[in-house]
């Protein structure tokens, strides 16, 4: 009993087992014998073998290729001399009909659907070069047959370039922007020196007209108490002599101007206002745009002031209003509402404060706040670091949209937005669309949008307007330094209604 062996007890699982192990041995012996097919100049089973002299076999047309290059012809693995002449080449039957036997066998078994990963689909051999004309990598297979004559390397010296390229690239950029911040470190420390030494100047002036200004308050105190003196005396000589005892007086004129102490930098330093300005524009324009799409057709129109301001072509690219260009936008989006205390008197606001219409005055309270010229309101929320979106829809086109800073002036002539340096506006007519800044004007083509979006890159110095329908069509881009919170506004004409309302 103990002496029969294991398959008596599992006859189906050693036959089992016994199979498997006989079908690896055959497949085995099959990659073995292709091996011994292929031709050595293509690697692949031998098409029509030919066989050298020298006892070699190869493709006919691989051996016929490869001799036609030859100025000696030899074998092309031991290199013996051949004369085509003498010894013509011929098909070899029998290694023809071992090939179509080892196909045959191959497709009943397949051995290329195992390849492992990492080797050729094609070859099941190692992917260990790369083409560089194809950009792929390939094996020694590939690389004799359907890669012939292409720039081929071995992974290793492709990757080993591509790392020395990226690091090379970049340390250049890391230097470039290393020089680019000292240089602006350098001028920055240049303007504060200059601004710190001006400050010292004025400062200094300030002492010395402070110390002459003393020095006639002391004599002025002299004068009036001997004047007091002498008219305690009662002496009518005295009194008729004092004139002549202050004549030294006269010699410093009562009425002399004294000198206005005053830093004066701004004209010095515009040279260098500017030169930030197209700076910080290239970075916006020239340097992110490498990183991200811009709009193609705006082209700079004008600059005045600490504003560059950007037009639009008469027929700038249309951007669906559901497309993705509009989602960074909302995910930016602000909830605003108007601020009662800066309204107009003639202004009408909505409870939840979203709404503004023009209908008549009402009875405000005096605030230093409020507009007193203008037909404006501000919102109540300022916006400064980072991005903004919000959008505002108008009953009819008689409107300025913008933004400003806090420090606007609420009565005088130049208290509408983009009429002074401190707003920004688009002015929508129904015959004109303008973009004003610091009382310029630049011209834009006319349009009939109700709707529009505007976006505040703070940080970036960007305001742009856009106009909302069916498409969402950029109509202008403001470019500026910006240094203060911005408070939206708006400036609304008669029965003219004004609504901040959510991206739909």
């Amino acid at each position: 009993m103990f002496g029969q062996s294991v398959s008596s007890f599992f006859p189906s699982e050693s036959r089992r087992v016994a199979g498997s192990v006989v079908g690896l041995a055959a497949m085995a012996c099959l990659l073995e014998l292709e091996e011994k097919l292929s031709c050595p100049i293509c690697m692949e089973l031998f098409t029509e073998p030919a066989t050298m002299p020298c006892g070699h076999s190869f493709c006919l047309r691989c051996l016929q290729d490869y001799l036609g290059r030859q100025r000696l012809p030899d074998c092309p693995s031991c290199r013996t001399a051949f004369q085509p002449q003498l010894q013509p080449l011929a098909k070899n039957l029998v290694l023809d009909e071992m090939v179509k036997m080892v196909k045959l066998s191959s497709g009943s078994c397949p051995l290329r659907a195992s390849t492992e990963p990492g080797a050729c689909p094609a070859h099941s051999k190692p992917l260990d070069l790369y083409c560089r004309l194809d950009r792929r990598c390939i094996c020694s297979a590939c690389a004799v047959k359907e890669h012939r004559g292409h720039p081929v390397v071995t992974v290793e010296d492709e990757w080993a370039q591509r790392e020395d390229s990226a690091s090379r690239a970049q340390t250049s950029y890391i230097n470039k922007f290393d020089v680019l911040a000292k240089e602006l470190e350098e001028v920055k420390a240049k303007v504060i020196e200059y601004i710190v030494t001006k400050e010292c100047g004025s400062l200094e002036l300030v002492d010395c007209t402070m110390e002459k200004l003393e020095e006639r308050c002391a004599e002025l105190r002299e004068v009036r108490l001997k004047l007091e003196t002498t008219l305690k005396t009662n002496d009518p000589f005295q009194i008729l002599q004092f004139p002549q005892e202050i004549q030294v007086l006269k010699k410093s004129p009562p009425d002399m101007v004294w000198p206005v102490p005053g830093l004066g930098v701004e004209d010095k330093l515009e040279a260098v206002k500017q030169g930030l300005e197209e700076i910080s524009l290239l970075i916006y324009k020239g340097l992110q745009g490498c990183f991200r799409q811009a709009p193609e057709s705006k082209e700079i129109s004008e600059s005045s002031g600490n504003i560059r301001s950007i037009s639009v072509n008469p027929e700038p690219p249309a951007l669906p209003s559901s497309s993705h260009i509009r989602e960074p936008f909302i995910l930016n989006y602000r909830q605003l509402s108007f601020n009662p205390n800066t309204a107009h008197r003639y202004l009408t606001l909505s409870k939840d404060g979203c709404r503004v219409s023009h209908r008549g005055a009402q009875k405000y309270p005096m605030r230093v706040e409020r507009f007193e010229r203008e037909w404006q309101v501000l919102c109540c929320e300022s916006l400064d670091a980072g991005q903004h979106y919000w959008e505002m829809q108008i009953s009819s086109q008689w409107a300025y949209l913008g933004v400003t800073y806090s420090t606007i002036d609420r009565c005088g002539t130049s208290s509408l937005i983009g009429r002074n340096n401190v707003s920004w506006s688009l002015q929508v007519f129904s015959m004109s669309y303008s973009a004003w800044h610091a009382d310029k004007e630049v011209k834009l083509p006319p349009a009939k949008y109700q709707r529009f979006g505007l976006h505040l890159d703070y940080t970036a110095g960007t305001l742009d307007f856009y106009g909302i329908g069916d498409t969402m069509t950029l109509i202008h881009t403001f470019h500026s330094v910006f240094t203060q919170p911005l408070y939206p506004a708006v400036w609304v004409g008669e029965n003219v209604v004004a609504t901040l309302c959510q991206p739909q």
